[in-house]
């Protein structure tokens, strides 16, 4: 029998983990909000569904059938405000962990939810991993740990969930160098002093294999090898192309959400996990 997994949210990374899976045979469940990508869905998945997380009128049998479970949800691009974090990470989330709370299989299910490693927020630019208790002064941090925490409450004989953290993603059609480069001798309103985290959408994909394969429980930092400041990833992009650099403010605006850390992935590589794409300032390896 083919192995049954759902994708709660085919967005930009949903949608590649569907290709992946699908390539290796499986039978698929896709979940999208918005009606116009339903084709699209199709098109990805053996069973297409319109799911918004805490419809009470939903059709959540589904989930009873499924032997792994990603959650990649996200506020819709460009409503990054507290009001959309709330929603789909407080509201949202929780009530999709009530669902799987309340399953009729007692069928092993192992559940891999999609975080952000901005939830350790301003750590002065210090290196943190996974022990390190994320920085919540932000709202938008604090709905996020507080999905991570809904989902790793589900842990029993059956379930198992893992967390990923992801860092700012780049690959296809998301070419965050080009970007920067497009920059180049303009001033853009952003310390260029704090330190992000980064990741490849490909790897992002492996590592979502990786731990469904693993059957991994807890936290992981899905945060590629460059630990560079924005400042200096601009620096190196665009002296490379011989173009002027960006010029970055050194100050933070007030009450701006801040993201300023070195983020350590030792323990996914510790477990064998190995990046395909190290860094931006890398060429892209065969996945």
């Amino acid at each position: 029998m083919a192995t049954r997994f759902g994708i709660i949210g085919c967005g930009y990374v949903g949608s590649a983990v569907a290709r992946h899976f699908r390539a290796r045979g499986f039978e698929l469940t896709g979940t999208i909000t918005r009606p116009d990508r339903l084709s699209e869905l199709c098109s990805l998945v053996d069973h297409p569904r319109i799911y918004r997380a805490g419809d009470a009128f939903a059709d959540v049998s589904f989930f009873d059938r499924l032997d792994g479970l990603l959650v990649a949800v996200a506020p819709q691009s460009g409503h990054y405000c507290l009001e959309q974090y709330d929603a789909v990470y407080r509201s949202g989330v929780n009530a999709l962990a009530s669902v799987l709370q309340r399953r009729s299989s007692s069928s092993p299910l192992h559940v891999t939810y999609l975080s952000s490693a901005g939830v350790y927020g301003d750590q002065r630019g210090l290196p943190c991993n996974e022990d390190q208790s994320p920085d919540v002064s932000s709202g938008q941090n604090a709905a996020l740990v507080s999905a991570e925490q809904a989902l790793l409450n589900l842990a029993s004989p059956s379930v198992q969930c893992a967390v990923l953290r992801l860092g700012g993603i780049y690959g296809p059609n998301q070419d965050i160098p080009t970007m920067i480069r497009s920059a180049a001798g303009q001033r853009v309103a952003k310390n260029g002093d704090h330190i992000n985290a980064w990741v490849h959408r490909d790897d992002i994909v492996r590592g979502v294999d990786f731990a469904f394969e693993q059957r991994l429980s807890g936290i992981y930092n899905m945060v590629d090898d460059l630990q560079l400041s924005r400042r200096e990833l601009s620096h190196a992009l665009c002296d490379s192309d011989g173009l002027p650099p960006v010029l970055w403010d050194a100050h933070d605006k007030p009450g701006a959400r801040i993201f300023n850390a070195r983020v350590s992935n030792a323990r996914l590589k510790a477990l064998g996990f190995q990046f395909a794409v190290p860094s931006m300032l890398e060429p892209v390896a065969a996945c």
